[in-house]
């Protein structure tokens, strides 16, 4: 396979700027890393975030866009195993600082915020960056869409308490979309939990086939009284996992849940799709601090928290893929990304800002 001159890619240089197709030469392999060509990329509500913060501003020069990929390894760095050209892979691409090796050179490090996965190529380094090897039962749209979602999921049910005699209790808000999917998936299979689900009656369905045993319609029901009657029903719940922001249920929530338990957000109380959710609320919004201080002491526990970036995670759901134990859900591939007359780009920025996604959006690399 001829080593790749050029790489065309989506890249902006102020925050909210156009997108626009950049073409660059590309550079020797360094040792440590692959050089995969992309034929996927999924969006997700962090890349609108990232794309639109006044942080980006402090990096000069133009950034790339998108975290999650899948495609295909067209070089593989002298100092890399167990991979070799022609492996399909997935992973996700998502850390400020990168450092590699060249070859009979020192180790260099620099920033990589202007690297994203919206490219027609991308380096890889399969030691540090979480990747896998893509399985036949997932198309490159498919597995596009998993690395993100599914690791932020397992950093979610990661604060479940221990198991006990009785079945382990899990509520979900915004159980259709990206990370919900996999919160009620991974639950399931992986924790077996009692999931209770909370989304639209559109989706409820989806979510029951997904693994939830139970539904609560937010359009027609009172979330926050629904739970505290199935709490009297049936007992406290051992975690909640909120993929959607606000403050609805935080007056509630200790009264839902054990001592033991937690309420774990993505977002934080922020309900804004543009602006940065995750652990950074916790310097945007101080009184997050207070109740993880608080839930650290006397429970039950609080945390706002990001992903957890091990390749092992990946792995693990490529058994259960293969199993047909889970299941990849995608709303839409976007065609024309990078083309400019298209600029299908634009059409998957309005699916995430409507927050109406089922599973996921993704981008079709050419």
């Amino acid at each position: 396979m001829a080593y790749p001159s050029i790489n065309r890619s989506l890249r902006f240089t102020t925050p909210r700027g156009e997108l626009e197709i950049v073409e660059k030469e590309i550079p020797p392999i360094p040792a440590n890393e692959l050089l995969v060509k992309v034929k996927a990329a999924s969006i997700n509500p962090v890349d609108i975030q990232l794309w639109g913060a006044g942080l980006v501003a402090v990096v000069a020069g133009d950034k790339g866009m998108g975290r999650d990929f899948s495609g295909t390894v067209v070089s593989v760095g002298s100092a890399v195993k167990g991979w070799a050209v022609g492996d399909d892979i997935f992973g996700l691409l998502f850390h400020i600082v990168r450092s590699f090796k060249r070859s009979g050179g020192p180790s260099l490090t620099y920033p990589k915020f202007g690297q994203g996965t919206f490219s027609q190529y991308i380096n890889v380094n399969p030691a540090s960056d979480p990747v896998a090897k893509k399985p036949g039962c997932l198309t490159h749209q498919q597995a596009a869409s998993i690395p993100l979602v599914a690791l932020t999921a397992f950093a979610c049910l990661a604060w479940l308490p221990p198991p006990a005699t009785a079945q382990r209790r899990v509520i979900i808000i915004g159980a259709s979309g990206g990370t919900g999917s996999w919160l009620v998936q991974l639950a399931k299979v992986s924790y077996d939990c009692h999931v209770t689900a909370v989304c639209s009656s559109r989706n409820a369905e989806y979510v029951k086939k997904l693994g939830a045993d139970e539904v609560i319609d937010y359009t027609t029901k009172d979330v926050t009284q629904t739970l505290l009657a199935q709490r009297a029903e049936n007992g406290e719940s051992d975690l909640i996992v909120d993929c959607v922001g606000g403050k609805d249920l935080i007056s509630h929530y200790e009264h839902i849940l054990h001592p033991k338990g937690a309420y774990v957000t993505i977002v934080g109380d922020k309900t804004n799709v543009k602006s940065l959710g995750g652990p950074i609320t916790y310097l945007t919004n101080p009184v997050q601090i207070l109740r993880y201080i608080k839930g650290y002491i006397w429970g039950p526990r609080y945390a706002c928290i990001g992903l957890l970036s091990k390749s092992s995670y990946l792995e693990q759901i490529v058994g259960r893929t293969e199993r047909g134990e889970i299941h990849a859900e995608v709303q839409e591939v976007v065609k024309g990304a990078m083309d400019g007359e298209i600029q299908g780009w634009r059409k998957a920025i309005e699916l995430i800002e409507s927050k109406r996604i089922r599973g996921k959006v993704v981008l079709e690399i050419p």
